[in-house]
């Protein structure tokens, strides 16, 4: 259901730029960059899966990081979200990955949005 209402979605979010990576005084990892919308709709709870590959032998964490953008009230429920990104805008992200996670060797992200009236 999710992947049908992607498909009838006229909102398109992309990457801009490179993921920054830095370390905080703690040893946490951070990871921080810029979502656009490139596509002619709202785009809602814009996030980003990031997929860390902890070995060779293939085992992984899957943090996600929710872009702050613009808010919105949703009609049917009434919750407002500052995870929106609009036509044309960018929305930030920032994800702390304790490094009591440990060291991993790589990593992998996808980009997630639904849309909602």
């Amino acid at each position: 259901m999710i992947e049908q209402r992607k498909a009838q979605s006229s909102a398109s979010i992309i990457l801009m730029g490179d993921i920054n990576e830095m370390k905080d005084k703690s040893g946490n990892t951070i990871f921080a960059g810029q979502l656009k919308n490139i596509g002619t709709e709202r785009a809602d709870l814009v996030r980003i899966d990031f997929i860390l590959r902890k070995n060779f032998q293939g085992d992984t964490d899957r943090l996600t990081a929710y872009a702050t953008g613009s808010s919105h009230i949703f009609k049917d429920t009434g919750i407002i979200s500052n995870s929106s990104i609009k036509p044309g805008a960018l929305g930030d992200f920032k994800l702390i990955i304790p490094n009591s996670i440990g060291n991993f060797i790589g990593y992998s992200y996808e980009l997630h949005w639904d849309s909602y009236e």
